[in-house]
C-alpha cells in the first residue's frame, strides 16, 4: 500500500461539505472557470454535472465534496469540487478535483486528494480476492497539480490527447469500401449490436472494463443531448463491423467512441465512419469535432485522426495512486 502524508487540513476561511443536488449549477459554473483558466473556453454544462451525479454506484453524500469560501464561508462562494468513482467496480476509481484558479495553492488540493485516497483505500474491503484498488485522476500536463500528486505517490501512467478538426479548413471525401455499407443507427433494435460492437473494438485498449448491457446503454443515451441521428453502423451483410459514437454538446461536437471489430480492421472503416460524422456535423453548421485518444492506442487510432485533418489540442496525463491489494482469503 502506497505510503501518504499526514493528513492536511483546509487553511482558515474554507469550509468543506458535501454536495447537495442545488450545488449543480455551481459547480458547473466553477468547472467552467477551471476550463477557460487551463484551456481559454469552457467545456463543461450543468447537465454534465448531473450525469456524473446519477452514475451506477455514485452517491453524492459519499462520493462527492465541494469547498465554500470567504469570511463567512458557509455562505460564501464555491471554490472546489471533488468526486470519485469506481468505473470498475471496487477496483479501479476514476477521481477527479477542480480548484477555482484564484484560491490554487492554498493548500485545498491536498485535502481533496485525502479524501479521494481514503474513499477509495474503503474499495479495498470490497475488491475481488487478489485484485488491486487503484485511483486514477487526470490533469493537464504541466499544470500545478502534477506536483502535488507527485508529492503524494501518484504514478504517470499514460497520456491522452483531445484531437480536433476545424472542417472549414476542408477533409476528404467518405471512400466507398465494397461490401460495407454504413447505415443510421436504429433506437430500440441497434442497442444490443452496438454495445458488443464498441466493446470487441475496446477489449484490448488500456483500462478496458465490460458493462452490463443497462448500464452501457443508460450511460450512453441518458444524456440529454443524446441524439440517435448522429450515431452510425456499418455493415457487412446482416454482420455489424463497426460503429460511431456521436453528440453535440452546446458548441462541442465531440465523439465518444468509434470502434472497429477487430476482423474488419485495415479496410478503412474506421476512417469512413469519421469522415461520414464530419460531413453530418459539417450539414448541421458545426465546424470544430474533437474526440479523445490514447497517445500510446496499439490500433494507430492516432495515425487515423491525423490523416483526415486532425491535430493534438490538448494533452491530458493520468496519475495513478495505488490503495492496496484484496486479500486473497475470502470466500
Amino acid at each position: 500500500m502506497s505510503a501518504r502524508p499526514p493528513g492536511p487540513e483546509l487553511p482558515e476561511g474554507y469550509l468543506l461539505r458535501r454536495p447537495t443536488p442545488e450545488d449543480a449549477e455551481a459547480v458547473a459554473q466553477l468547472m467552467i472557470a477551471v476550463d477557460i483558466a487551463d484551456t481559454g473556453q469552457p467545456d463543461t454544462s450543468v447537465q454534465d454535472v448531473r450525469d456524473d451525479w446519477e452514475l451506477p454506484r455514485f452517491a453524492l453524500g459519499r462520493d462527492a465534496w465541494v469547498v465554500n469560501a470567504g469570511p463567512t464561508p458557509s455562505r460564501g462562494p464555491l471554490v472546489a469540487y471533488a468526486w470519485v468513482w469506481d468505473r470498475v467496480p471496487h477496483v479501479d476509481l476514476q477521481g477527479d478535483l477542480y480548484v477555482h484558479p484564484e484560491h490554487r495553492g492554498r493548500g485545498i488540493e491536498p485535502v481533496l486528494l485525502r479524501l479521494l485516497e481514503e474513499r477509495t483505500s474503503e474499495h479495498v474491503a470490497s475488491a475481488p480476492s487478489g485484485e488491486t484498488v487503484r485511483l486514477g485522476v487526470f490533469t493537464l500536463a504541466d499544470t500545478p497539480l502534477v506536483q502535488d500528486l507527485v508529492d503524494r505517490g501518484y504514478e504517470h501512467v499514460r497520456t491522452f490527447l483531445r484531437m480536433t478538426i476545424d472542417l472549414t479548413q476542408g477533409y476528404p471525401s467518405t471512400p466507398a469500401i465494397p461490401g460495407i455499407e454504413i447505415r443510421p443507427f436504429r433506437r430500440g433494435v441497434d442497442e444490443p449490436i452496438l454495445h458488443r460492437v464498441i466493446e470487441e473494438s475496446f477489449a484490448d485498449h488500456y483500462r478496458f472494463a465490460a458493462e452490463p448491457h443497462e448500464e452501457w446503454v443508460a450511460r450512453r443515451t441518458g444524456h440529454a443531448e443524446f441524439d440517435p441521428t448522429l450515431w452510425l453502423v456499418a455493415w457487412e451483410g446482416t454482420e455489424s463491423v463497426a460503429g460511431v459514437l456521436t453528440y453535440q454538446f452546446e458548441d462541442l461536437s465531440w465523439i465518444r467512441e468509434l470502434g472497429v471489430r477487430p476482423a474488419w480492421r485495415g479496410k478503412g472503416i474506421g476512417k469512413a465512419l469519421l469522415l461520414e460524422t464530419f460531413r453530418e456535423f459539417a450539414r448541421r453548421g458545426r465546424n470544430r469535432v474533437s474526440l479523445g485518444v490514447d497517445a500510446a492506442n496499439a490500433s494507430g487510432a492516432t495515425r487515423l485522426y491525423e490523416s483526415v485533418g486532425m491535430r493534438e489540442e490538448q494533452r491530458h496525463d493520468l496519475y495513478q495512486w495505488t490503495a492496496g491489494k484484496a486479500r486473497g482469503d475470502r470466500g
